[in-house]
């Protein structure tokens, strides 16, 4: 808590400091005046962000007002003793690799659904297996390494054939449970989901604040959840975390490539575009770990947005079919995942270069240093407005989420344009990464997903034997 009051008060200060100098350049060198075109460039992504918001705000709230699910989801009225009877065989999946110093904690937070719990032992060679089989878990053991798609669909396969509902878990998550009823949050969410006929469940998540670099995840997932996945009806995209209807998770698999990067968006397309149905309930919450460090929350996003480009280009058949006539869908599979985050993309990149040469020159005034040209492109002012407003901004959406959530994220509102700002970062590694891969055969930058050589391979066969 100490080092988080430290964090805001840092950055408060930082910002009067450019504030100051801003001031100060205006009035004494008039070769800074105002830029319209600049002040738009380095104020993209707060533009984009904010119609994003608002409309996403205006679609939910206009269709379906203050209701826990993304659609209504009408199946009748039941005591929790029925719901308690009726709910079907589910399983809750789970592929695990050298995970043997990491079970424990899982295990004891998942046990009261042990039974319920399938593992795969993915090929790992330490203990993991064995210390499986001391647990007395649902335990098969793979051969070979075939990472989690793979894995997954051998795993679903050897599933008794009364189970029906399949949750797909990783072994760093937690399922809060808030109910006073004999039945469990998951256990009404999952009654609810199998009498309603939709092929996949989207749960909310939630980020665990241990250290800043999980505070500002946490917020970032608070708003993805609330403004993002709430917005989407029922054509949603699921998460790592997520429950299928057993019959389309078949179908997925039987299509899916089975690549490791961005698995759960390429479920999400398959089934959408297959015209089945997905929706988001904020009601069953799901803990996960954020990154703990910098380097690894780096590889992280390189990978997902190295997922995002090459399943978009993979299965745009199906962003097509989901989009339809309907325009907000047109918006969100179309311009927001194509044009916003993929062409625009280039902009953004003027955006965080504008906003270093504005606060590099603010600091190279205060320190009197005079190596950076007081320009228009240079100015300090564009970065402290786009930070004002995006600030504001964040604080408004964080008021979008939970209660519980508010207090526990409001510390990262202060730096959370920073971090949408390095954000860009490892976005552009991920997308120069698809195309280094296809054109010259090798990344610039190797995430932690999947080794050099088996994604070289995969690309080759892709790409050249005309499967794209």
């Amino acid at each position: 808590m100490r080092w988080t009051v430290l964090q805001v008060a840092l950055t408060i200060t930082i910002v009067l400091l450019l504030l100051d100098r801003m001031l100060r350049l205006l009035s004494d060198d008039p070769s800074t005046s105002f830029d319209v075109i600049v002040y738009v460039l380095v104020s993209l992504v707060v533009f984009l962000d904010l119609f994003d918001m608002c409309l996403r705000i205006y679609i939910s709230r206009r269709k379906w007002g203050a209701i826990p699910t993304s659609v209504p989801i009408r199946i009748g009225t039941f005591s929790p003793y029925q719901m308690k009877m009726h709910l079907q065989p589910y399983a809750l999946i789970v592929s695990v690799y050298n995970a043997e110093d990491d079970l424990d904690p899982f295990l004891e937070a998942m046990e009261p659904y042990k039974e319920q719990l399938w593992f795969i032992d993915d090929g790992s060679t330490d203990r993991t297996y064995l210390r499986l089989r001391q647990a007395g878990v649902h335990c098969i053991r793979g051969e070979v390494n075939r990472k989690k798609p793979g894995a997954l669909k051998e795993l679903l396969e050897q599933l008794p054939p009364e189970i029906r509902t399949v949750g797909i878990f990783d072994p760093d998550v937690w399922i809060q449970n808030h109910s006073k009823s004999e039945l469990t949050d998951l256990e009404c969410a999952l009654f609810n989901f199998q009498r309603s006929g939709f092929a996949a469940l989207c749960p909310r998540i939630e980020v665990r604040p241990d250290g800043w670099l999980a505070r500002l995840q946490g917020l970032e997932y608070a708003i993805t959840f609330a403004v993002g996945r709430k917005s989407l009806a029922d054509r949603n995209i699921t998460s790592g975390v997520a429950f299928y209807r057993r019959d389309a998770l078949e179908h997925v698999f039987r299509e899916h490539r089975l690549s490791v990067y961005a698995e759960d968006l390429s479920n999400a397309l398959l089934l959408l575009g297959h015209g089945e149905q997905i929706y988001y309930d904020e009601r069953l919450v799901i803990d996960t770990d954020g990154k703990r460090t910098m380097g690894a929350w780096f590889s992280q996003r390189v990978g997902w947005f190295f997922g995002l480009i090459k399943v978009y280009h993979d299965r745009f058949a199906d962003v097509k079919r989901i989009a339809g006539h309907r325009p907000f869908f047109v918006y969100h599979y179309i311009f927001y995942m194509g044009v916003w985050a993929i062409v625009l993309h280039p902009l953004k990149v003027v955006a965080l270069l504008l906003s270093i040469a504005g606060v590099v020159n603010a600091f190279d005034d205060l320190l009197d240093l005079n190596v950076v040209p007081n320009t228009s492109w240079t100015n300090p002012l564009y970065f402290l407005l786009a930070y004002a407003k995006y600030t504001l901004l964040a604080g408004f959406m964080l008021m979008l989420s939970t209660r519980g959530e508010r207090r526990r994220l409001l510390p990262a509102v202060p730096i959370f344009y920073i971090y949408q700002l390095l954000h860009i970062i490892p976005i552009t590694l991920g997308f120069m990464n698809w195309f280094t891969l296809r054109y010259l055969g090798r990344r610039v930058y190797r995430d932690h997903f999947q080794d050099e050589e088996s994604l070289v391979r995969e690309f080759s066969r892709q790409f050249h034997r005309g499967t794209a």
